[in-house]
C-alpha cells in the first residue's frame, strides 16, 4: 500500500511545484485589483504632473495568458480632501490586452484640481 502511494505522492508534489501561483496584487492602495484580474501583473503607478499642473498616471499591465484579455479600467480623480471630482473622464474604459504582452494604461486628470486618483481594474464585459 505504501509503495503504491509514494509514486502518486511524488507525482502530485511535482505537479504542484510546476504550477505558478498568480502574482500578488500591487502594494499601492490607489490601485484596486478585483479577483477577476489577479492573474495579470501590475506595475506600480508612475504619476507625473504636466506643465499645467494636471496629473498623468501610467500603469503597465502584463497579460501572461495565451489569449487576449478583456479589461475594464475606471479612474476616479480626487481633490485635495480625497473627494471624487465629478467628471465624465471617470467613466469606465474598456481595453483588450493582447496575449503575452505588456500594455501601458494611461489616464490624464481632468483639471489641476485633481491631487490624487484611484484606479480600479476589473474584467471587461
Amino acid at each position: 500500500m505504501i509503495r503504491r502511494s509514494l509514486p502518486l505522492l511524488a507525482l502530485g508534489l511535482g505537479l504542484a511545484a510546476c504550477s505558478t501561483p498568480p502574482p500578488p496584487p500591487p502594494g499601492d492602495p490607489r490601485l484596486i485589483i478585483t479577483p477577476a484580474v489577479q492573474s495579470l501583473s501590475f506595475s506600480a503607478p508612475v504619476v507625473n504632473a504636466g506643465p499645467d499642473g494636471r496629473l498623468r498616471v501610467n500603469v503597465n499591465v502584463v497579460n501572461p495568458h495565451g489569449g487576449d484579455f478583456p479589461l475594464r479600467i475606471q479612474t476616479d480623480w480626487l481633490d485635495e480632501t480625497g473627494r471624487p471630482l465629478p467628471t465624465l473622464q471617470s467613466r469606465p474604459v474598456f481595453r483588450s490586452l493582447a496575449r503575452q504582452t505588456v500594455t501601458t494604461i494611461e489616464a490624464d486628470a481632468p483639471s489641476p484640481r485633481a491631487r490624487d486618483f484611484r484606479m480600479t481594474f476589473d474584467i471587461g464585459n
